[in-house]
């Protein structure tokens, strides 16, 4: 079993759901596979306002339901971060650069949602992802290095570009088969269908 995770490092509620995420996968047997897209590109391909341009009370609605998320995960969140949104391609990049060469980037990827919404960094800067990369055992050097080349580049586009033929709407969607879950608050949908593989 696979399960596919669209998200974008930026995404709040990524942040908010990938721990959890990662302990339904482990406790199923589930492969997680973890791939950053551009969520410009998708917003823009099914005409979604991204949140930093929505208006004052969605804005609002949206922190106070991050903030609930938060105290039941016991998550620390900074719910108005001062680096968001930013560009987030090169972290998606060196995402990508540190799956190619460790597999399983998982503490990597969580290092990043954290830095975001956790400790106000800026994952726009080469220096924080070094930062993090270093505290992840990863060769910093070579992760900015690689998130640089042009194959992972493509890579990353190849990732925008799947999500948005596969139906993705937002950050973070599960994808099992040919069924899309949407939402951090949807993976008990998310258990509910792989016990059903399992059961199967």
């Amino acid at each position: 079993m696979r399960v596919i995770h669209y998200f974008s490092p930026m995404s709040g509620f990524a942040y908010l759901g990938f721990a959890e995420l990662c302990a339904v996968a482990k406790r199923h047997g589930a492969e997680l596979d973890n791939r950053p897209m551009d969520i410009a590109r998708v917003f823009a391909a099914v005409d979604t306002i991204a949140p930093a341009r929505q208006s004052p009370a969605r804005l609002a609605w949206r922190r106070t339901d991050m903030m609930r998320w938060a105290q039941r995960r016991a998550l620390p969140l900074n719910a108005i971060p001062r680096h968001w949104p930013v560009d987030a391609t090169l972290a998606s990049c060196a995402i990508v650069a540190a799956q190619a060469m460790m597999g399983d980037a998982a503490p990597f990827i969580d290092a990043i949602l954290a830095a975001v919404w956790a400790r106000d960094e800026d994952i726009a800067n080469e220096a924080t992802i070094a930062t993090l990369a270093t505290a992840c055992g990863l060769d910093a050097a070579s992760i900015l290095a690689d998130a640089r080349s042009d194959a992972v580049r493509a890579a990353y586009d190849a990732n925008t570009q799947a999500a948005i033929a596969h139906g993705v709407i937002g950050s973070p969607t599960m994808r099992i088969g040919e069924a899309n879950f949407f939402g951090q608050d949807r993976l008990d949908f998310v258990e509910g269908e792989l016990l059903r593989i399992n059961l199967a």
